[in-house]
């Protein structure tokens, strides 16, 4: 059974949760031409998390990374930039983090991702597409 998510500054324990989110960023990462460039190395996702710019929510067998994010018209979102690991174990996290985002009076949970995701979720909807094409 997962523990209960709790936010940590620890560098050890983003150490142990580094691999997971590693794999996110990979899957994400700009390829082109035999190139891989994630768009984040574990120096800035550290840092990010250090500086409290991001939480850090480790699992047993998880770990995710959110962020709050807030529009001209003052629309607050936590957004959800990283998950890796188990996807039950993901899953069984989201309410806690979901429930941060209500504490902290945001007005909807977000996450970047596959649309495999929306399969795994209950509730949420699609809000958009992203789409890249390689300019070099």
């Amino acid at each position: 059974m997962e523990r209960i998510m709790e936010r940590s500054l620890s560098a050890e324990e983003f150490d142990r949760c580094w691999p997971w989110l590693e794999a996110s960023l990979e899957f994400a990462a700009f390829r082109h031409k035999g190139m891989m460039l994630p768009t984040h190395h574990k120096e800035h996702v550290w840092e990010r998390i250090r500086t409290k710019r991001s939480m850090f929510w480790p699992g047993d067998d998880c770990a995710l990374v959110t962020e709050f994010y807030m529009t001209p018209t003052s629309i607050k979102s936590h957004h959800t930039w990283l998950a890796g690991g188990d996807l039950q174990a993901i899953v069984a996290a989201m309410p806690a983090i979901e429930e941060w985002g209500r504490i902290c009076e945001c007005h909807q949970q977000t996450g970047s991702g596959r649309r495999g995701w929306l399969r795994a979720f209950e509730g949420y909807h699609e809000i958009g597409v992203r789409k890249a094409k390689p300019l070099i």
